[in-house]
């Protein structure tokens, strides 16, 4: 394959993956997980602390984290997200775009990542390009490369860990290891699942270089982890007893994992593939066609792991390795089983999809035109997924209207509990407190009261795991407010309006 083809293939699937990614990034209205680590980074940048001041220390989230000194410090998460998006809001200034193009940065340097993996391990260029195509309009992917949190951001760092890896050990190894282990270590410490990816550089090195590890290879590796380790400790050290009470409070109950390993199982089928490729119970069955991509998936892996002549290829052998590692991981390791994480997965998976197309295209002649046409179907379904759900435009149809609404009639002097997406639409220095249980731990009140969809689902849950503050929710907002605002899935409810809020 000539270089100018290979040049242009490479930027057709940048212009691909870039378009698709903007069109998420302008089009999907701002959430709650995207203001809780964008008000620390703001406050970061702008304040010179890094407090959440969107939530409410004396309450909780939908998981009853501890948030004791929240205000104060951030520590229910790992720290270098947030101090990426500072450094990002002071050069580009606060906003939700701002915050989901960093993101989108950080999918394009994991499709880079990917790039130099595949060429090393393969050589094949139309392998590389094909797989690259597929990660590239893959819905669940796009979708965390263009959101404010830090998933891509870890997937993008440890995987270039691993890529610096392979291309620097034959030459330079000890220079591998500081590089490699470096992006690994700043992978953990942007998320706790990049566990995964220091595990799969752990790996990969003792497969290929177990002879060369030696007691100064072993500190070499180690010295990343201690530096940013002790940076971070440095910090936990202004108030052990916050750090204490959220990073452990976010850890805990998070659902099944080894422990009851069926039971882990059973809720990664149903909640991580499942409801997430169109199979829930509320999915339309327009949406069931996403069902098609998993079974194609799935179907791909297993071609991989059954014809022995992937198995026996080195560099897939590899893929696989890393493959069954993650679903391992993700399956018996993590118990919240959130769509969040499948992009640690879909990449290895549009990989195997890549190789076992490959295999048949060569292999099997009279298989060709069916390849070809499973290609097609796929792409064709992952692509569309995202403008369909685009075109809904949820932020110009649900959000918008709601903030304009409040903008009109309410200060930032007003109190008010909703969602914390809000605080990119009204401003970081609007009085918005996140705490859907409406003051039942700290006894404040709000004067005005924003239920998006996120805040629906919360509140609904309460009834089932704590009643006492469904019943309490319920009843204050029967008994002390009224609706003045209902569109979109966005309700707005003031505290004893007068005769013309009512009115409105």
């Amino acid at each position: 394959m000539g270089s100018p083809r290979l040049v242009l293939g490479v930027a057709l699937i940048v212009l691909v993956y870039l378009g698709l990614g903007l069109t998420n990034v302008f089009t999907r209205a701002p959430w709650c997980d995207e203001g809780w680590f964008g008000s620390p980074a703001y406050n970061l940048a702008y304040r010179g602390f890094m407090g959440t001041t969107v939530l409410d220390p004396a309450s909780s989230t939908w998981k009853s984290v501890k948030l004791t000194g929240i205000d104060r410090h951030t520590y229910w998460v790992m720290p270098l997200n947030l101090l990426l998006n500072a450094a990002g809001f002071r050069v580009f200034g606060f906003s939700i775009f701002s915050m989901r193009l960093l993101s989108l940065l950080w999918g394009l340097l994991a499709l880079g990542a990917w790039g130099a993996i595949l060429w090393k391990l393969t050589g094949q260029p139309l392998l590389t390009l094909g797989s690259l195509g597929l990660i590239a309009v893959d819905y669940h992917f796009l979708l965390q490369a263009s959101d404010g949190r830090m998933d891509v951001m870890t997937v993008a760092l440890g995987w270039s860990g691993v890529a610096a890896y392979l291309w620097l050990r034959e030459r330079r190894f000890p220079l591998a290891v500081a590089v490699s282990q470096t992006l690994a270590a700043m992978a953990f410490f942007t998320h706790p699942n990049g566990v995964m990816l220091v595990l799969i550089l752990a790996g990969t090195t003792i497969c290929f270089d177990r002879r060369r590890v030696r007691v100064p290879i072993l500190a070499i590796a180690a010295i990343p982890y201690l530096a940013i380790g002790a940076g971070w400790a440095l910090y936990i050290a202004q108030s052990p007893a916050d750090f204490l009470a959220q990073f452990l409070g976010n850890a805990a109950d998070r659902g099944p994992i080894i422990t009851t390993p069926l039971a882990a199982l059973r809720l990664e089928i149903s909640h991580r593939y499942l409801d997430s490729y169109g199979l829930a119970a509320w999915s339309s069955l327009s949406g069931r066609l996403n069902a098609i991509p998993l079974a194609i998936f799935l179907a791909a892996v297993a071609a991989c792991l059954l014809v022995g002549e992937i198995r026996r290829h080195p560099g897939y052998r590899l893929l696989l390795a890393w493959t069954l590692g993650v679903v391992f991981f993700l399956t018996e390791m993590e118990g919240l089983k959130t769509p969040f994480y499948l992009i640690y997965l879909t990449p290895l998976y549009s990989i195997l999809l890549a190789v076992a197309a490959a295999w048949a295209w060569r292999r099997h002649s009279r298989w060709r035109c069916a390849t070809v046409a499973v290609l097609l179907a796929f792409v064709a379904l992952q692509a569309v997924r995202t403008p369909v759900a685009a075109s809904r435009n949820p932020r110009r149809a649900t959000y918008d209207p709601a903030v304009q609404y409040l903008r009109t009639r309410f200060n930032r002097g007003t109190l008010i509990m909703g969602g914390a997406g809000l605080i990119f639409a009204l401003g970081p220095d609007w009085n918005i407190l996140d705490d859907f249980r409406l003051g039942y731990d700290s006894a404040k009140r709000a004067e005005v009261v924003v239920i998006d969809p996120n805040w629906t689902d919360g509140i609904a849950m309460l009834q089932t795991r704590q009643p006492g503050v469904y019943a309490f929710v319920t009843g204050l907002l029967k008994a002390e407010y009224q609706e003045v605002y209902n569109q979109g899935g966005y309700r707005i409810l003031v505290h004893h309006p007068n005769e013309s809020d009512g009115s409105e």
